[in-house]
């Protein structure tokens, strides 16, 4: 009974260890402030992923409309993938789902506002519309 315990133990901490292991996304999730600061310093790339568009955060330099197909986009991303890229959309969901697909593409430094707009919004941070 003892040894079954402990084997059983064992198979749960190896399973817990893999997920920690393997799971990590290598997306910050950052606030409005940290995004900000973020977003003036140089050599990083803004990414609005709402759709539809409701406006965006000065100086994005890529709106992309099918969040969902992030590779389709791949002409208009950063030739460097340490390039530090920046992704918001309305609420955080849709650019979670981004962030995570430009991960997938080997970026290194994604970036995620957490809360999105509406966190930017809530900040005293405002949106522009552009189009």
């Amino acid at each position: 009974m003892k040894n079954k315990i402990i084997y059983i133990m064992g198979i749960f901490v190896i399973l817990i260890a893999s997920v920690i292991l393997f799971n990590k996304s290598g997306v910050a999730n950052i606030g409005p402030d940290k995004f900000e600061a973020l977003k003036n310093s140089e050599d990083v790339f803004v990414i609005n992923t709402h759709t539809p568009y409701i406006g965006e955060i000065e100086n994005t330099d890529l709106v992309i409309e099918d969040w969902q197909n992030v590779a389709l986009y791949q002409n208009d991303l950063p030739m460097d993938k340490n390039t530090k890229i920046l992704v918001y959309c309305r609420s955080g969901s849709m650019s979670t789902s981004a962030s995570q697909q430009l991960i997938d593409l080997g970026y290194k430094n994604v970036y995620n506002l957490e809360g999105g707009i509406n966190a930017w919004q809530a900040s005293g941070k405002e949106i522009y519309e552009k189009r």
